[in-house]
């Protein structure tokens, strides 16, 4: 590898525009703050190192949205749809829900 991959790779420069970085050489790659800005815009994780630099943990998971939940015709209780049986055959002994 090249001199400057090398830096990259180490944390000398930046990974991304390949500016120089205050401090010492980390062992890891390490992104700026413009850079470390326009990865997270990108969807992107991006924490503070701690070491004068940030670091890009890989794009951020999102979820499927959570599904409302239900009130419980017996106590009231809010439960997921899917789990309402359940919560009556547990929680009430399989009483039939009423009202």
């Amino acid at each position: 590898m090249g001199d400057v991959a090398d830096m990259m790779l180490d944390g000398t420069l930046c990974e991304g525009c390949g500016v120089f970085m205050d401090g010492e050489e980390c062992g890891f790659p390490r992104l700026c703050a413009g850079c470390a800005r326009d990865r997270r815009q990108d969807g992107h994780e991006v924490r503070d190192t701690g070491l004068g630099g940030f670091q890009d943990t890989g794009l951020r998971k999102i979820g499927k949205p959570t599904p409302p939940k239900t009130k419980c015709p017996t106590c009231g209780k809010k439960v997921k749809q899917v789990g309402l049986n359940d919560h009556i055959r547990d929680a009430h002994k399989g009483k039939p829900a009423t009202g």
